[in-house]
Formats: C-alpha cells, sequence, structure tokens
C-alpha cells in the first residue's frame, strides 16, 4: 500500500461506513483474508449494501475488536442481548 493510499484512509477515519479496502487497512489484513473471514463467518460485522458497494460499520468494526473479535454466531447473539437489555431499560 503507498502512503497516498493510507493518508487517504486516515483521512476518512471520521467516516461511519467504510469499505473493504479501508476495513482491511484498518485490520492490518489483506482484502483477500477479509473476504476469506467475511464468508466463513469468522469475521463478526455483517456489511451494509450501498448500492453495487459494499460497506462496514465503523462504530461496529470497532466494537467488535473491542470485544475480543468473536465469530459471527456470537457477534450476532451478544449484539441480540445487548439491545434486549436496552429495550429494557
Amino acid at each position: 500500500m503507498t502512503e497516498e493510499t493510507q493518508t487517504k484512509t486516515a483521512s476518512n477515519s471520521h467516516s461511519l461506513l467504510i469499505s473493504t479496502k479501508e476495513l482491511a487497512v484498518l485490520l492490518s489484513i489483506s482484502e483477500r483474508l477479509l473476504y476469506k473471514m467475511h464468508s466463513s463467518g469468522r469475521l463478526g460485522p455483517l456489511p451494509h449494501y450501498l448500492g453495487r458497494r459494499i460497506l462496514w460499520g465503523r462504530k461496529e468494526i470497532e466494537n467488535w475488536v473491542d470485544s475480543g473479535l468473536p465469530p459471527r454466531v456470537k457477534w450476532v447473539a451478544m449484539r441480540k442481548m445487548q439491545s434486549e437489555k436496552g429495550i429494557q431499560r
């Protein structure tokens, strides 16, 4: 990755949604590994589709990393429990 690409990625650090390329940079992995993790269920968060673009929620990715990178099945269950607790307040 070039410095220019890294600078552009860094400048988007406040974006709510990030591209697959930006997510790979953020996680310090290749795009190929990111797609493998997504298709196998090792990547917890699901993407958002905007037209033909695949985008990822930055806050959800940050929460997923802070939670220890659980696989998707566990991540979805954790989020469901959190949302149920939020409703009961």
